[in-house]
C-alpha cells in the first residue's frame, strides 16, 4: 500500500497545532489575488468554494508529494537489498578466506619449523666441514714438509753420490 493511502495512525494524526497551522496557511492562500483564479462565468465563487478548491489542490499535491516519495523509499530500498546482499555476500567469502588463511598459517609455521631444523643440521654439517678440511689441510702441510724434507735430503744424496763419482 502507497505511504500517502495508508490511514493515519494515532502518531500521524494532525495535532491542533497542525490543524491551526493548515488553517493559516489556506487563509494566506485565499488573498485577493487568489481569489480572482475561482471567479467563473462573471460570478465570483463562495469562500466554501475557495476552501474546498483550496483542499483539492492540497490533496492533489500531497499525493502526488506521496508518491514521489514512494519512489524515493522505494530506489532506498532496493538500494538497501542490493547492499546486505553483497555485504552478506562479502561476509561469507571473507569468513572462507580466514579459514583458509588460517590453514596456511599453521602450514608455513610447521614449515618454518621444518625448515629451522634443516637449517641448524646444515650448521652443523658446515661446522664439521669446516673442521675437516682443517684437519685435512694440516695432515697435508706435514706431508708436504716430510716430502720437502725427503726430497731435499735426497737432492743432497744425490749430489754427494755425483760428487764422489767425480
Amino acid at each position: 500500500i502507497p505511504a500517502y493511502s495508508r490511514p493515519l495512525t494515532s502518531a500521524a494524526r494532525a495535532s491542533p497545532t497542525m490543524k491551526f497551522a493548515a488553517l493559516a496557511t489556506l487563509a494566506a492562500c485565499a488573498s485577493p489575488a487568489r481569489a480572482a483564479q475561482f471567479v467563473g462565468f462573471g460570478k465570483a465563487v463562495s469562500p466554501v468554494d475557495r476552501v474546498v478548491t483550496l483542499i483539492h489542490d492540497l490533496k492533489e499535491r500531497v499525493i502526488s508529494d506521496g508518491k514521489a516519495e514512494q519512489k524515493s523509499y522505494d530506489k532506498y530500498a532496493c538500494w538497501c537489498e542490493d547492499t546486505l546482499g553483497r555485504k552478506a555476500q562479502d561476509i561469507s567469502t571473507s569468513k572462507e578466506q580466514i579459514e583458509e588463511l588460517g590453514a596456511l598459517i599453521v602450514k608455513l609455521k610447521a614449515e618454518i619449523a621444518s625448515h629451522g631444523a634443516e637449517i641448524a643440521q646444515t650448521k652443523k654439517d658446515l661446522a664439521a666441514n669446516v673442521e675437516a678440511r682443517r684437519e685435512a689441510t694440516e695432515v697435508r702441510d706435514k706431508e708436504h714438509a716430510s716430502y720437502v724434507d725427503e726430497k731435499t735430503e735426497a737432492e743432497q744424496c744425490a749430489g754427494a753420490l755425483e760428487a764422489a763419482v767425480k
